[in-house]
């Protein structure tokens, strides 16, 4: 069983579990992080005051699991890190944006066990929050940042978001040239499915093959355009909560390496 890690004396990250709480509403009211996100912060808190470059991190999140992300992928999942921190109670930016270098924690950590920590909570009552402090609500981060309801993150992520996806935008709303003719392969788990390949049942059988080998986060409602490159032996996968031609549509793309594409 992995430690779990007491950051700045008030926050509790439970890495096995996946999730962030404060020590005094521990666990009514814990935050629950996306696996990318709860393992970058693993990786921050376990190298805490160490910058650890982009390279490192796409390396050991990402790559390990055969998948190809854009940067933009990991700035929204530093932010979604910093946004679950504060959901949590921890008022301080603990994960700080080194230029031209990476990341790196600036966190006061104590590692040990749960009942641990709740024993010295317990014994220590000066150290509680006022009893006109309200705890933040139980929060469920299922995805990375795309549905933040903050003007300011809204803002920050609309940024991002338009910065690293002009390209895919322009061929979005290019139908001539771009998504038209794709072909649907069904509606599968919610999500509306698109192939480039016009054999539906290959192209069905590829798409469900990857989303059990890796999490593909397309929600009821949501898109999904999958691009099958039999030549450079690899599939690609773009997904949009709701269609890219409807105001406020956002998406991300992931690519799939040799091992997650099915062979002829």
């Amino acid at each position: 069983m992995k430690s779990v890690f007491l950051i700045n004396g008030l926050v509790l990250f439970e890495p096995e579990q996946r999730r962030l709480c404060q020590l005094s509403g521990y666990p009514e009211r814990a935050v629950i992080l996306h696996g990318p996100v709860s393992e970058c912060l693993l990786l921050l808190l376990e190298h805490n005051g160490e910058v650890l470059t982009q390279r490192y991190l796409f390396s050991a999140v990402w790559e390990k699991q055969g998948a190809i992300v854009s940067t933009n992928a990991l700035y929204q999942t530093i932010a979604s890190i910093r946004k679950a921190l504060k959901m949590a109670g921890l008022a301080e930016n603990v994960v700080q944006t080194v230029p031209k270098a990476g990341f790196k924690s600036i966190a006061h950590i104590q590692t040990g066990t749960v009942e641990r920590f709740i024993l010295l909570d317990v014994a220590a009552p000066e150290s509680l929050p006022p009893e006109s402090y309200i705890p933040p609500p139980c929060v469920t981060d299922s995805r990375f940042p795309f549905f933040s309801k903050k003007i300011a993150y809204g803002a920050a992520s609309a940024v991002l978001f338009i910065l690293s996806c002009t390209v895919l935008f322009q061929q979005l709303h290019v139908q001539d040239s771009g998504f038209k003719a794709y072909q649907p392969i069904g509606n599968i788990a919610g999500c509306d499915v698109y192939s480039s390949w016009h054999d539906k049942i290959k192209s069905q059988g590829i798409y469900t093959a990857l989303t059990k080998r890796y999490s593909i986060q397309c929600n009821a409602g949501g898109v999904a355009y999958m691009t099958i490159n039999r030549f450079q032996d690899g599939t690609s996968v773009i997904v949009c909560d709701k269609l890219p031609d409807i105001a406020g549509a956002q998406c991300d793309s992931i690519m799939y390496r040799k091992q997650y594409h099915e062979n002829d």
